[in-house]
């Protein structure tokens, strides 16, 4: 965030800085690996695959996948891809890893608004 920007600059930047992390990315991000990939390294007919079926390997190499998009945190990006993951398989419903992927972001948006550490964004 530029420091050199308005009050009113930096607070619709958070905003939709928070929005984003905790609504949009989640939702966006949990169809992608976890409604997609995850079913679709089971097999190229996805849309037969039961959300609570599931593969080591395809479990893995979606959380690696989405590791990827996290750059230098990837490490926490596998283990949270992996526990995601575990969640649809566990209930057969999507909803579940995206809410416990925007608690997760929640929680950096508080870490990042309280200590000042603007470069996890």
């Amino acid at each position: 965030m530029p420091a050199s920007a308005t009050t009113t600059a930096q607070v619709t930047w958070i905003t939709f800085r928070t929005f984003a992390a905790v609504l949009a990315v989640p939702i966006a991000e949990e169809l992608e690996f976890r409604g997609f990939l995850l079913r679709r390294l089971i097999s190229c007919n996805f849309e037969s695959i039961s959300p609570r079926r599931f593969t080591w390997f395809a479990l893995l190499a979606s959380s690696l996948a989405f590791a990827i998009l996290h750059g230098d945190l990837w490490f926490a990006g596998t283990l949270a891809g992996i526990l995601y993951g575990m969640a649809v398989i566990r209930r057969g419903r999507i909803g579940e890893a995206v809410v416990a992927h925007a608690t997760t972001n929640a929680l950096l948006v508080a870490y990042i608004l309280a200590f000042h550490k603007w470069h996890l964004w």
